[in-house]
């Protein structure tokens, strides 16, 4: 076997425009869409983290938010509670005030109607008396007398009433 230097040259050249073809063609290019790729791969992975840390604050700032929320709803209930608790008490004083009000004038009213009725009363009584004094004594008494006896009773009716 004798060696063809022509031949091994040739042979030489033909892998190394395969190599070459295959680099620029082929390898080059499968190595390109695999940095792409990886590429792709590692932004969603850093953008996945990105996201799950603005899901943490997200979180967290949700947590602080609900809590001064609490905070607040509390505040503005015992607020409410306070203020319904002093308007009622005003509201009661109030009525009560009223109430009062109207039970003393409604008992001056009846004290009133009392003492209307009481000298109705005092005068009719009287009246009778006059009557029947008149009736028994009428024919016997002189006006002067019965004029006597009548003021006697009007008297005697006058201290009644003051007592």
């Amino acid at each position: 076997m004798q060696i063809h230097w022509y031949q091994l040259l040739f042979q030489i050249i033909n892998f190394s425009i395969l190599i070459w073809g295959l680099n620029k063609f082929l390898y080059k290019p499968i190595i390109k869409i695999l940095e792409q790729r990886n590429k792709k791969i590692q932004d969603g992975i850093n953008a996945a983290e990105k996201n799950l840390e603005e899901k943490a604050k997200l979180a967290e700032f949700e947590k602080l938010v609900k809590i001064k929320a609490e905070k607040e709803a509390t505040k503005i209930l015992n607020e409410a509670k306070k203020q319904a608790d002093q308007r009622s008490k005003e509201f009661l004083l109030t009525t009560k005030l009223e109430a009062e009000g109207l039970v003393a004038k409604e008992f001056k009213n009846l004290k009133e109607k009392l003492k209307d009725e009481e000298a109705m009363m005092k005068n009719r009584i009287g009246e009778l008396v006059i009557n029947t004094t008149q009736a028994i004594l009428g024919k016997t008494l002189t006006a002067k007398d019965q004029h006597r006896i009548i003021g006697d009773e009007l008297k005697i009716l006058k201290d009644l009433q003051k007592k």
